[in-house]
């Protein structure tokens, strides 16, 4: 450098002056302070070397001789502020990455802040709880026409003179389209973005319902392919609404927005089933709540196209950092060979034989075995949905305190939530079993009705935890890849719907029609077994790609 050939020792009798000296040194201050901010401290040294030596400067340019201290020392200093400046950004860098499906773990110190990584303003955040609450509302209409079916197919039946085994295939139209659109799903959500395939979705299943009711008068193919139609329509919603969570909602703020989201499931079944037999019996007969629902979901379509789907500012800042979307290529070997994958699908799938059992045996079990009248039994099955309700509106936020006091780890969030879930649901459906099997239907009082209400609504408060257990456990894995990943166990979770509602019917006619074998005891067995498969569980993100190259 010139600068620093000038600066060597030079003649007392020479031109460079104190004043040019102190011009050099600041010059070099410039640089270094303008180097980088992240080492300010670094700067503020040099500066410190940089004035003591012009200070020396002055008494030793007597003796004839100019120090290099100052120049040489500033150099250096403005070297390592450059390096620590580019090795900061590379960590941060990183650390985004590894947020949208890299190598990070549960506590990382490399990690950037989630002021970095998303919009923490108070703007921010209400608009990303404003999108929580429209997918709460998406939920809640997605069960909202999968119960009206439920309601609707009594008079339905009646007035057009249906069979049961047409009833049945009535019923079990919508699993097929269900069951065909979780691996799809999830890899368009990953492909595209939850957000459009969550619209899309909407809009699929809301003209199913909406024309219900034309194609019932076409005839019985017209209205299982409108069933069919929904179910296509809402076997993405679950994919979908992950992606949108997992870029959307910072790690701290996971179990709360999950658990919001997601209830609007439980609200759905029960308003459901509160509100359809009065809109049926009031506005106009069965074809009225098709229409009504099927609407409702056209102007949720209207809001979410408005306010979120292409609001970029509710997702995490990645895009900028990666540079850019690439081809998407799923690592499946690398899921299968994830031992916290495979806790997720058995989870999973015990979570839909016990869900799905009991919301289609649930009535008959207790007009059967309890004596219920029909009509009555519909009011009780109602009660074990409510308590899930409430369960749910209180673990949302506890979570959350939980988890940001650090008074738990989000592993162990995840665990205990499975193990109260399962654990506990075990110990109360063997007990409601054991109820049954030393009650025969003749000795039924109220007692035991009340009893066996009692302990079902226990069950279903405790399945909340669900919501804070498994549907948190994708996005830990991977942002990522957590749409596709729900896909895969929502398919085995979709297998075991099916399986639940027709092992149960085949148990009843091989046992002679004893309910604790047929329905209560074996959802107890997956539970426990599900509990101890999910010890393997950890929160910590998995680098997907880097396994799959592995």
């Amino acid at each position: 450098m010139p600068l620093t050939m000038t600066a060597i020792a030079t003649p007392a009798g020479g031109k460079t002056t104190t004043s040019s000296m102190a011009t050099t040194t600041m010059r070099f201050e410039k640089r270094a302070s303008m180097a980088s901010v992240s080492s300010s401290s670094q700067v503020g040294a040099s500066k410190a070397v940089s004035v003591r030596g012009s200070v020396r400067c002055g008494a030793q340019r007597a003796r004839g001789v100019m120090p290099v201290m100052a120049v040489s020392t500033t150099r250096q200093s403005t070297m390592t502020a450059v390096t620590t400046m580019r090795r900061s950004t590379t960590t941060a860098r990183e650390a985004i990455v590894a947020r949208a499906g890299g190598g990070a773990v549960e506590i990382n110190p490399n990690d950037p802040p989630e002021e970095e990584v998303f919009d923490m303003t108070q703007d921010g955040q209400k608009r990303r709880w404003g999108m929580v609450i429209a997918l709460f509302v998406a939920f809640v209409l997605c069960n909202l026409d999968k119960v009206n079916m439920s309601v609707a197919i009594v008079p339905m039946a009646q007035e057009l003179g249906w069979t049961t085994t047409q009833k049945g295939l009535v019923a079990s139209a919508f699993f097929w389209g269900y069951s065909f659109t979780q691996i799809p799903g999830g890899w368009l959500a990953s492909k595209y973005g939850g957000k459009v395939v969550l619209f899309w979705g909407v809009m699929l299943w809301s003209f199913g319902t909406l024309i219900a009711p034309m194609c019932a008068a076409l005839g019985m193919p017209a209205l299982l392919a409108s069933r069919f139609l929904v179910g296509l329509g809402e076997g993405v919603a679950p994919s979908a609404a992950t992606g949108v969570l997992a870029k959307g909602v910072p790690p701290s703020q996971r179990s709360k927005a999950v658990t919001t989201a997601f209830g609007g499931l439980d609200v759905g079944s029960l308003l459901g089933l509160l509100i359809a037999p009065p809109i049926i019996f009031r506005l106009g007969g069965w074809p009225a709540v098709f229409y009504l629902f099927g609407a409702l979901g056209f102007i949720w379509g209207a809001w979410w196209l408005m306010k979120f789907m292409n609001d970029s500012s509710t997702d995490m800042k990645e895009e900028a950092v990666v540079g850019g979307k690439k081809a998407l290529s799923i690592p499946w070997g690398a899921f299968i060979r994830n031992k916290q994958f495979w806790a997720l699908t058995v989870a999973h799938f015990t979570w839909n034989y016990f869900s799905y059992g009991l919301l289609a045996w649930l009535p008959s079990f207790l007009a059967d075995a309890m004596n219920v009248t029909l009509s009555k039994s519909s009011f009780l099955s109602i009660l074990p949905y409510l308590s899930t309700v409430v369960v749910t509106a209180l673990i949302a936020p506890l979570a959350g305190e939980l988890e940001s006091k650090k008074v738990l780890t989000r592993t162990q969030i995840r665990k205990y939530s499975q193990t109260i879930c399962f654990g506990g649901g075990a110990v109360m459906l063997t007990a409601i079993g054991m109820i049954v099997n030393s009650t025969p239907a003749a000795a039924v009082t109220n007692q035991t009705i009340a009893a066996v209400v009692g302990l079902l609504s226990v069950t279903f408060g405790m399945a909340a935890f669900i919501r804070t257990g498994l549907f948190c456990g994708h996005q830990d894995l991977s942002p990522k890849y957590a749409s596709i990943m729900l896909g895969v166990t929502n398919t085995a979770a979709a297998i075991a719907s099916t399986l639940s509602t027709f092992f149960t019917g085949y148990f009843l006619s091989k046992t002679g029609g004893n309910w604790a074998y047929s329905l209560f005891f074996p959802i107890a067995v997956l539970q426990i077994v599900s509990v101890f498969v999910f010890l393997v569980w950890k929160s910590d993100p998995v680098d997907f790609d880097k396994a799959k190259t592995a």
